[in-house]
């Protein structure tokens, strides 16, 4: 670590590529400017980037024909030991040449991507999400790579109809329940009946959603309320097991303080802090889903409201209760959003009558769920809503490089008070900005040409639920 003077020093130590059908490989580290790192929890598969000026025919001595092996080594000022990725060609892209010399990007993807895009699952599928998801990583697809997840309520079953094993992954996870969040749902809400349905709407409770993502750890599947809760938190899967970051503090200029120059805040731009007409069509505060069972001809509304669910879900922020429109209008009364779609029991059960949770036991007479009724028709809603929440408050960072950083990680920030005046002196922080987030995408970029031992930042994409800090109250909660 002596050899850096900066934060933001880093050395590439070696990129080397394997051409198709050699034990041997190519070190091209010379020809390297620019090595970017991304990952993201929309994302199964760490993806990465590097720009290449080849003057030496690579391309054509090679020669690059996709699906090489490219293993990547970097040292960076906050740690001894190396950083070390491996990756397989999937592009050549925007190349230019020039005289005797051309530029070119090299796309890379893990391999386990490129397994997904050859693979096509026809059979059942069946268990808890979690179990679904770890069996077609390791089983599938092949990954040699940990799978860390959280343990899912209720079982899925269902025949798959050539799809990718990842893309199963993201669809079951839609339907995962956290074990920790529980649910249920009430028959005896109140609400409209549907025409020619003598049932009232049922009112979905609970929180559903999961995320399925890669980073640099491994394979990751868990609950939004997991990823939102604190360390050791109610909510929090003891799988979770994940520090938050920070605090890293926005440092204002020809400020000299204190401050730990790694955890500092270069820059930072809120992509989002309201977007009302969004939340009201994605169905934030208020839904409703109309479902047809065509195996009994049946209409069923299920009706969701964020503000009954609100207090047990997990909040990154100090908002404790969802605000109000202006004239006293509450966001949940009115659903803004209605879905109709099918729902068709017989891909999920396989008895003689149609599978249903509120069915009959025969020999107890007590209501009994069968074992795998379409929880979807309860949770569909509300998991839609789950997403949405998240959306809230959304920025970009830029911090000193720090390649142990994953994408769904927690990070702490604190950003200046920018109210003049008196205000500023008695609070140094902005209170409805600062506090807790999600990391959403994580972007290293290692840039050799930058500097005297290149320059490493970190951009981070953060979102969250809710504004503020956790140990402050907000001004977004109701009043």
């Amino acid at each position: 670590m002596a050899q850096f003077q900066s934060t933001t020093d880093f050395t590439l130590k070696s990129v080397v590529i394997y051409p198709l059908g050699k034990d041997e490989g190519v070190n091209i580290t010379n020809l390297i400017n620019v090595f970017t790192y991304v990952e993201s929890i929309l994302s199964p598969s760490i993806a990465a980037t590097l720009v290449v000026v080849d003057s030496a025919g690579l391309l054509q001595n090679l020669p690059i024909q996709g699906t090489e092996v490219v293993e990547i080594s970097v040292i960076t000022s906050q740690s001894e030991e190396p950083f070390d990725y491996r990756f397989r060609v999937w592009q050549v892209g925007s190349r230019f040449a020039k005289n005797q010399q051309q530029a070119y990007n090299i796309g890379l993807i893990s391999e386990e991507m490129l397994n997904n895009e050859a693979i096509r699952i026809t059979k059942p599928v069946e268990g808890k999400p979690d179990e679904v998801a770890s069996k077609l990583l390791k089983e599938s697809i092949g990954t040699a790579k940990t799978v860390f997840s959280e343990p899912a309520l209720r079982k899925v079953k269902f025949m798959a109809v050539r799809q990718r094993p990842f893309d199963i992954i993201t669809k079951v996870g839609r339907k995962g329940l956290s074990m920790k969040a529980g649910g249920s749902v009430d028959s005896s809400s109140s609400g409209t009946k549907t025409e020619g349905n003598e049932e009232d709407t049922l009112q979905a409770k609970g929180s559903a959603g999961f995320f399925f993502w890669e980073n640099r750890r491994g394979y990751n599947f868990f609950s939004v309320d997991s990823m939102c809760s604190e360390k050791d938190g109610d909510l929090r899967a003891k799988e979770y097991d994940v520090e938050t970051w920070g605090p890293y503090v926005e440092k204002m200029l020809n400020q000299d303080d204190a401050s730990d120059d790694r955890f500092t805040i270069s820059s930072s731009n809120f992509v989002s802090d309201l977007d009302i007409m969004t939340s009201l069509r994605m169905g934030k505060y208020s839904s409703r889903v109309i479902f047809f069972n065509h195996s009994t001809g049946e209409y069923t509304e299920y009706a969701y409201k964020l503000k009954e669910s609100y207090d047990k879900m997990a909040h990154l922020g100090g908002q404790t209760e969802l605000p109000d429109l202006p004239g006293g209008v509450e966001l949940d009364k009115t659903p803004t959003r209605v879905i109709s779609t099918l729902i068709d029991h017989e891909t999920w059960h396989n008895d003689p009558e149609p599978g249903s949770h509120e069915q009959q036991d025969q020999g107890t007479g007590k209501t009994k769920s069968s074992e795998y009724a379409d929880f979807n028709k309860d949770f569909l809603v509300q998991s839609i809503a789950r997403y949405e929440t998240l959306r809230t408050q959304s920025c970009v960072l830029v911090v000193p490089g720090n390649a142990q950083i994953c994408a769904g990680d927690q990070i702490d920030i604190r950003l200046k008070n920018k109210v003049p005046g008196e205000e500023a002196k008695s609070e140094n922080w902005d209170n409805e900005s600062s506090g807790v987030y999600l990391i959403e995408e994580v972007t290293h970029q290692y840039d050799r040409v930058t500097g005297t031992n290149g320059q490493f930042y970190t951009t981070l994409r953060l979102m969250r639920d809710t504004y503020g800090m956790k140990d402050k109250p907000s001004a977004h909660s109701s009043k």
